[in-house]
């Protein structure tokens, strides 16, 4: 993947300027509907050491409001942490429904840094990335949107930024013994990086790589990957709300009817039943009988009638 990213991408003061007004208009205002539409963000910052995580954190969360986000910087392991399985301090840090967490550095320090520095044996990788993969599917499957951004620089860059910091005494101490041996060791860092991304770059949680040389260009490209990102997210559960709502509006129809049926026929309960359905039709008599049967009828049906007659005369 990041060796078909163009690192000399640029952007002029005057374009970064007019972008970035529309851009940070853009991401309050889809900060606001993602808390309105209990929408939980995950924002993690991966890169190259040097290659601005912080910087742009910092420029990103001034178009927010913050009482709706919080910024987790990822360290070594407490000994609290060290004592559980290696997510276990990162799913504590997952945020509630309707808020950000912006992450500088991430889950990935597992199969990066401290792969590189051998903190971890190689037999326990294959898990690490088990795990991981396991991790966002979860998360993203229970409605998180979780946006990957790496932070991409070469190896010059890379070394003339340590050289930059390390010339004052305020900003040397940024600068570890293990920062300049990655920056030694650039390439075997570089393929550690390459398989992170490979395996690690999937339809639920697909990862952005940001050309990061120039600084102008990564902020516009961070905001506007981020803005697209929580556009679509927001119109995906637009869709879900609708679903559900059109679900739920069929159960209440359903149930309405279905008390609407019970009340119906406690109401007609013994009346159902006609007439007709208590007539047997397999019942027959032969001629000899018929005959018999019907002159002795007539015979009564006559009587009958004069019986009525002579009463209605003798009124």
């Amino acid at each position: 993947m990041l060796e078909k990213v163009d690192l000399t991408m640029k952007m002029e003061k005057s374009e970064y300027k007019a972008k970035m007004t529309a851009l940070k208009l853009q991401m309050g205002k889809l900060q606001r509907q993602c808390k309105e539409m209990g929408l939980p963000i995950m924002i993690v910052f991966e890169g190259f050491d040097a290659a601005g995580k912080g910087m742009q954190i910092g420029k990103l969360i001034q178009s927010l409001d913050p009482r709706g986000f919080e910024v987790f910087t990822v360290k070594e392991e407490t000994k609290e942490e060290a004592m559980h399985p290696f997510l276990w301090r990162f799913w504590t840090k997952t945020p509630q429904r309707g808020r950000m967490a912006v992450y500088d550095g991430s889950w990935y320090i597992k199969v990066l840094s401290d792969r590189f520095e051998k903190k971890m044996r190689e037999s326990e990788i294959e898990n690490c990335y088990r795990s991981i993969c396991s991790f966002e599917k979860q998360i993203t499957e229970d409605g998180t949107l979780l946006i990957k951004l790496f932070l991409d620089i070469d190896q010059k860059e890379q070394k003339k930024r340590f050289d930059k910091l390390m010339e004052s005494k305020d900003t040397a101490w940024r600068v570890t013994k293990a920062d300049l041996k990655k920056n030694e060791k650039y390439d075997q860092y570089q393929e550690m990086i390459e398989e992170m991304l490979q395996r690690t770059d999937t339809e639920y949680a697909p990862w952005t790589i940001v050309e990061a040389t120039d600084r102008r260009y990564a902020t516009v490209k961070i905001y506007t990957v981020i803005t697209q990102m929580l556009t679509a997210g927001i119109d995906n559960r637009r869709r879900e709300i609708a679903r559900e709502t059109a679900a739920e509006v069929i159960r209440e129809a359903e149930k309405e009817a279905s008390e609407n049926r019970s009340l119906i026929d406690g109401a007609t309960k013994g009346f159902q039943e006609s007439v007709l359905a208590k007539v047997d039709l397999s019942l027959c008599c032969d001629r000899k009988t018929y005959r018999k049967k019907l002159k002795e009828y007539q015979k009564r049906s006559r009587s009958c009638m004069e019986s009525c007659i002579r009463s209605a005369f003798r009124w």
